[in-house]
């Protein structure tokens, strides 16, 4: 019987173990494998599930932003906790990470000989890629990577198709004719977000000018709300009037610049409609929880990584805005129903999200 490490000694009903938010120093101590023997004396047993099948067992690295970020790390974990909650995995496994060091958690991980390690984020594509090729038996997904191996499996969005629904609202909402663009970092995943965005500004028919920035160069960029903050803050305080922010963790602190400008903002990755109620004129929502529910599945039904779906969009409700509950009297019901019907031909293929657009553009100020 494979024996389980707990770093804080806790025997939780389902077998997981949340290390989401633990100082550096006990990672250190009792996470990242050293070449000592590890002690596990008084580690409780093993879960066992009663339904006499195989016992599986998931690893789910999260981003450095941890639990309650609001975004990809609550949704990816509500999917793990619900496939714990049936009992189809043994030992669920949440290790937290520090971008500057995922070869530590994935190392961890590996040396327990998971059957399956999910990385949320495409910063830990390189290290997975790497380490995959030593651990043949275990099973890679990296969420929002496009990367194929043996057992290795990248799962992308198509971020532009909701992202040119937000530039449309954006386009159609603006008093001032001049909307922002806030992104975490430029990646391949940031530049779909834009062109969608400026794509569906443009389709408006509206002379619109869109000021394009980033937080940082580097992964960080995702995970910095007080830059967040005063960028937006900037680009209120000149005449940006709706903010679009692809921009992880760092999103809240746009956020907060909106409710104290008293600007509108378009949230991203999880519903944050609450976060400023009528300001938040919606979210584009990617449901990382369905992509990680369906990598749970193939899992449990023993599927090999190709039967798993690679790119989720509007078409499979991997993509969506959320429901405009809280906006809809500054948006109007008018306006939903276009963004209803842009919608429709975007999966039908009439209107393609990434097509050339003619929007006026200002790229960091210039």
């Amino acid at each position: 019987m494979r024996q389980r490490f707990f770093a804080n000694k806790l025997d939780i009903r389902f077998g997981i173990l949340t290390l989401a938010i633990i100082a550096i120093t006990l990672i250190t101590a009792c996470c990242k494998p050293t070449g000592k023997s590890t002690d596990t004396t008084t580690s409780p047993a093993p879960v066992v599930p009663t339904n006499n099948k195989k016992a599986l067992s998931a690893g789910l690295l999260i981003t450095p932003q941890g639990l309650n970020d609001k975004g990809f790390n609550d949704l990816a974990n509500k999917a793990m906790k619900q496939a714990a909650a049936k009992g189809e995995i043994d030992d669920i496994i949440i290790e937290p990470s520090t971008i500057n060091n995922p070869e530590a958690s994935i190392t961890f991980f590996a040396a327990q000989n998971f059957d399956l390690i999910i990385a949320v984020g495409a910063a830990y594509q390189d290290t997975v890629i790497k380490l995959a090729a030593n651990n043949p038996a275990t099973r890679f997904a990296i969420i929002d990577s496009d990367v194929k191996k043996d057992n290795v499996l990248g799962i992308s969005f198509k971020e532009e198709e909701g992202a040119y629904l937000c530039g449309y609202l954006a386009g159609k909402m603006t008093k001032t004719g001049k909307v922002g663009f806030i992104g975490g970092v430029k990646t391949p995943v940031i530049s779909r977000f834009y062109k969608g965005f400026a794509n569906g500004v443009a389709s408006t028919g509206k002379e619109v000018e869109i000021l394009e920035k980033y937080i940082a160069t580097d992964f960080k960029g995702f995970n910095n709300p007080t830059v967040g903050n005063e960028i937006a803050k900037n680009m209120y305080e000149n005449g940006y009037d709706v903010i679009f922010a692809p921009a992880g963790a760092s999103t809240l602190g746009i956020i907060s610049a909106a409710v104290e400008k008293q600007g509108y903002v378009i949230g991203v990755d999880t519903n944050q409609d609450s976060l400023a109620p009528g300001l938040v004129l919606t979210s584009m929502v990617k449901r990382v929880d369905k992509v990680v529910e369906d990598i749970l599945n193939a899992l449990i039904k023993n599927e090999p990584l190709s039967s798993i779906k690679t790119s989720y969009g509007l078409s499979d409700g991997g993509i969506s805005l959320t429901d405009f509950a809280l906006s809809r009297q500054a948006v109007g019901n008018e306006l939903i129903a276009e963004l209803k019907d842009i919608e429709t031909k975007i999966i039908s293929g009439e209107i393609d999200p990434l097509g050339q657009s003619n929007t006026l553009q200002k790229v960091n100020g210039q």
